[in-house]
């Protein structure tokens, strides 16, 4: 993904790669990312600096899942992390570095085709290298996945 951002002297530049693999109800996927210019979390979210020079991030994913025989309830476990470089205080750059890391599992059964009961648990860090800038959150959801 390359995209011009409008005032902005760089572009912002991406690259993915990714793979599942599913074997006797076993499944597997990973997936890693870089850019530069294209933020953390939400696309182009501080991306750039204030002089205008874009950050450069990564991150990764992780997933493994199981599939229950004969019931179709399918066991998950995942974790990933995400990176949010400074350019440092030296180019003019005051923000910090920041990453947000997070694991959850989860149970999902299939009521019909398109619809799935789900139940997660989540754990979630985010790090900012300042003083108090880190946060946490544990949360735990119940709900439905409608498919089209």
């Amino acid at each position: 993904i390359t995209q011009k951002v409008q005032g902005l002297n760089d572009r912002a530049d991406a690259f993915d790669i990714g793979a599942t693999v599913n074997v006797a109800g076993f499944g597997l996927t990973g997936y890693y990312y870089t850019g530069n210019g294209i933020g953390q979390t939400l696309q182009l979210n501080s991306g750039f600096d204030a002089a205008k020079n874009s950050r450069d991030s990564d991150g990764y994913y992780v997933q493994g899942t199981y599939t229950l025989p004969g019931v179709g309830t399918k066991l998950g476990v995942s974790w990933g992390k995400s990176n949010l470089d400074s350019n440092g205080v030296a180019a003019g750059d005051t923000s910090a570095d920041t990453s947000d890391q997070m694991w959850t599992i989860g149970a999902y059964h299939p009521l019909t085709k398109h619809l799935n009961l789900v139940a997660e648990y989540s754990d979630q860090k985010h790090k900012v290298n300042v003083p108090n800038g880190d946060g946490k959150a544990k949360t735990f959801a119940l709900g439905a996945i409608m498919f089209f």
